[in-house]
């Protein structure tokens, strides 16, 4: 007994300290470190338009034009007109590299090594949860986790904690995994309109492509938030072990919630 009760004891002072640290991260001033503002510029100089697509052949263009390690010039080639027609993760995607560009040519030295930049390409095929990009792109939570793993940033999944820049996925179910219908998005803020609440985004959106759209905050379920608060820690990309399985897995099997959270450290 006394065991069990010193475990609901650890349950309630972890639940005080995230709610707490949620509040910090909601109202603290933004940090300096924070790529909200550099993504919410990349997202003012994106294309409009373009067309939406999300089969093996929108992932081989962005493989082949949208996202390029440029041997000769040990560079990464970003282009999102390249890679169109595309789909939501890769929009995102391709965003944040351009943000972490924008950031690191701002920071007056080099912090990403060519190998790093490297680590970051796309290539084809490049299965859900191996390496960089099939991380970000699985299904469930894979931008958070991937942000998670690197120790990069916070999750959550209160919208009243979100900031314009935050990144977003939402499930208009509340399926997770293999039969999830998902959307990763970049979060633009909450509007009303007559009395009720609309989340506010920027994406590759059905039918037309890079757009700003919004949808009624009741139809969405199991919102993530992803904010990038230590951009430099995306450096350790070059560490991450080839593959997740667990991310992998979610092309063929469920998840619940719960583990959701636990995996990707979401305060609730």
């Amino acid at each position: 007994m006394f065991e069990v009760g010193m475990n609901r004891a650890a349950r309630r002072v972890r639940h005080f300290v995230l709610s707490a640290l949620s509040f910090f991260f909601a109202f603290a001033p933004l940090s300096a470190a924070e790529l909200n503002p550099y993504v919410l510029r990349v997202v003012e100089g994106m294309p409009v338009g373009g067309g939406y697509a999300a089969d093996h052949s929108a992932e081989q263009r962005l493989a082949r034009s949208g996202v390029v390690w440029r041997a000769q010039e040990q560079r990464l080639a970003v282009s999102p007109r390249g890679a169109l027609p595309t789909f939501c993760s890769a929009a995102c995607y391709m965003a944040l590299l351009q943000a972490l560009e924008a950031w690191e040519a701002e920071q007056g030295c080099r912090v990403f090594s060519p190998r790093v930049w490297q680590a970051l390409r796309v290539e084809w095929p490049h299965p859900d949860g191996a390496l960089s990009w099939g991380r970000f792109n699985a299904n469930g939570p894979g931008c958070a986790a991937w942000v998670h793993d690197l120790g990069a940033g916070i999750n959550f999944s209160s919208p009243d904690l979100a900031r314009a820049g935050d990144f977003l996925k939402f499930f208009f179910t509340e399926n997770l995994g293999s039969v999830e219908r998902g959307h990763l998005v970049i979060f633009l803020g909450i509007e009303k309109y007559r009395g009720e609440s609309y989340v506010r985004f920027w994406s590759s959106n059905k039918p037309g492509g890079y757009g700003v759209r919004q949808l009624p905050l009741r139809s969405l379920h199991h919102l993530i938030f992803t904010r990038i608060t230590r951009p430099e820690r995306i450096k350790a990309v070059t560490l991450l072990p080839p593959v997740d399985s667990w991310l992998g897995g979610l092309l063929r099997a469920s998840t619940d919630w719960s583990t959701v959270c636990r995996r990707c450290g979401i305060v609730r």
